[in-house]
């Protein structure tokens, strides 16, 4: 049983790879087939990360080139993060494109643009030239469609040099055509009629009926802004010469029509209305803006209550509109709930197996961190104690001091900060046990020394300063580089104070004094080996 379930699966595998290769070449010229194609794989949970994810980028590819919504595309985001992964640049570079193309349709600006400068990033690694065109071409919609039309052209010119590289004429009449419509948007005709006279004169000598009348129409709007109705009607009929579908027809007759309103002939103008409608095309916004034309003419004739029902219609294919969006997007997020849930299934078949393995590499971290932890805390106890152990004795050895200097700097300090009753109360109140360990020393040690009558700089300075002849005031104009506490380390540096000493007046550790005492070398470029501070500032002052 289970040989023969490897046996299907092994078909089953092989029939995916083929139909993906299949839709692979396909995709350019028949999206339509490819889809179709697509959507015949059985089992989507039952491909590999490489089939599933090849899947969903040909997917996306094939519903954009037949005009329809991907902005609920997101899962583009972790198909581009999977072929990144795998180093794999030409699907990467592809994905990231359509990234931007899902993020540019749901109006995110900003990040469309950043996706879009991405997908360049990795095409340039895979030399792909027709994707470059194709970035820079939808780079050049967007800005477009924000009306930043000159940054708009610069990116359709980067993209018309892409497509003349790999020969892609196609691709090069729709960006010539964009720099006309750009021109055309600015108000600048002159430049729109030469765009538009370069992209006809290509899509006329490669004969694409699609293009050749596209453009036509473009040249008829563009004579319409002008006021050249005779040259604008003109090319508008040359456009419905090509065999093109009832839409474009629509739309092209529907421009005839207002045409001939803004010369203020309505019986032309109902004409081509009619025209348009006997097509009965099933557009939605097209047949709005028909029969909102249509009232317009019909109230203008007096015709009230022609008015009136062509006014209905307007209403009623605005509300369908609305209701084909709305209808649109719950498909769209049907089909990706659908797809979601698919994939979770496969995600938990995946979890299912990988379990107790993480479990055993999560329990071999805890027992890691553990291990670390007491590690940590052990040297961490162990560096308090010899910090603490260096200012209980230094703290004692300043007491002794004390008595033995008079009339010093460092006898009247001392004596200020109550060196011999904190030195003899470390000694009274610190037993064996509290000893052992270093928190609770620090604790006791920060009680005692730091807890009652707590350093007054101002008066320790102002005593240094008047003893020293205001030297210090001198040496802080001259070195203004320092920071507050190099400037009072220094100070107590030039008194012979040594780091221990200096870390209890300060509440500094004695590491910190040594560090800082290094920066003040370097700051004021002192001889590495100097010891003698205040002769070092006689010398320089």
């Amino acid at each position: 049983m289970i040989l023969f379930s490897g046996i299907s699966s092994c078909r089953n595998t092989d029939k995916t790879g083929k139909i993906l290769s299949s839709v692979e070449q396909m995709i350019e010229q028949h999206p339509d087939s490819a889809l179709i194609l697509l959507d015949s794989i059985p089992d989507f949970y039952r491909l590999n990360n490489k089939e599933q994810n090849t899947y969903c980028l040909l997917r996306i590819q094939a519903k954009d080139k037949l005009y329809k919504d991907i902005a609920s595309d997101t899962v583009i985001i972790n198909v581009k993060d999977y072929f990144i992964s795998k180093k794999d640049f030409p699907n990467a570079a592809l994905a990231a494109f359509y990234c931007g193309r899902v993020l540019h349709e749901q109006k995110n600006i900003d990040k469309a643009v950043y996706a879009y400068l991405e997908a360049e990033e990795l095409a340039d690694k895979t030399k792909n030239i027709n994707l470059k065109g194709l970035i820079y071409g939808n780079l050049g919609i967007l800005f477009r469609e924000h009306s930043l039309f000159e940054k708009a052209i610069d990116l359709n010119k980067e993209a018309v040099k892409m497509y003349d590289k790999v020969k892609n004429y196609k691709n090069k009449i729709s960006a010539v055509q964009l720099i006309g419509d750009c021109f055309l948007l600015s108000e600048k005709t002159d430049s729109a009629f030469y765009y538009y006279n370069e992209s006809l004169s290509l899509a006329d000598s490669c004969n694409i009926p699609d293009f050749q009348s596209s453009i036509r129409q473009s040249i008829g709007v563009a004579y319409r802004q002008k006021d050249n109705y005779k040259e604008a009607k003109k090319y508008f009929n040359e456009a419905l010469s090509f065999p093109i579908d009832s839409i474009k027809r629509a739309r092209i007759l529907l421009n005839v029509a207002q045409v001939y309103n803004l010369e203020d002939k309505t019986d032309s103008v109902k004409l081509y209305l009619d025209q348009a409608l006997k097509l009965q095309v099933n557009d939605p916004r097209l047949l709005r803006t028909t029969y909102l034309l249509r009232s317009k003419i019909e109230e203008k004739n007096s015709n009230y209550l022609e008015a009136l029902k062509s006014y209905k219609e307007y209403y009623n294919y605005t509300m369908k509109v609305y209701d084909n969006e709305k209808i649109s997007k719950l498909l769209e997020l049907k089909e990706k709930y659908d797809f979601d849930k698919i994939k979770y299934s496969n995600d938990q078949l995946t979890i299912k197996h990988q379990r107790i393995q993480i479990l055993f590499i999560l329990s071999l971290a805890a027992i890691g961190l553990l291990i670390l932890l007491i590690y940590w805390k052990s040297s961490r106890n162990k560096n308090l104690m010899l910090d603490l152990e260096e200012k209980i004795v230094g703290l004692q050895k300043m007491a002794d001091n004390v008595s033995k200097e008079n009339h010093t700097f460092r006898n009247i300090a001392f004596n200020q900060l109550n060196i011999i009753t904190k030195a003899a109360s470390i000694k009274n109140e610190l037993n064996r046990n509290e000893q052992e360990t270093g928190e609770k020393l620090l604790r006791k040690f920060n009680q005692i020394v730091y807890g009652q009558n707590t350093l007054n700089w101002d008066n320790i300075y102002e005593l240094m300063n008047q003893l020293q002849n205001d030297s210090y005031k001198k040496i802080k104009e001259k070195y203004p580089q320092l920071t507050e506490t190099e400037f009072r380390i220094l100070c107590l540096s030039c008194e012979n104070t040594n780091d221990t000493e200096i870390a209890i007046i300060l509440d500094k550790t004695i590491p910190m004094i040594r560090k800082a005492r290094n920066k003040i070398r370097i700051k004021l470029k002192m001889p590495k080996y100097t010891h003698d501070y205040f002769l070092f500032f006689k010398n320089n002052l």
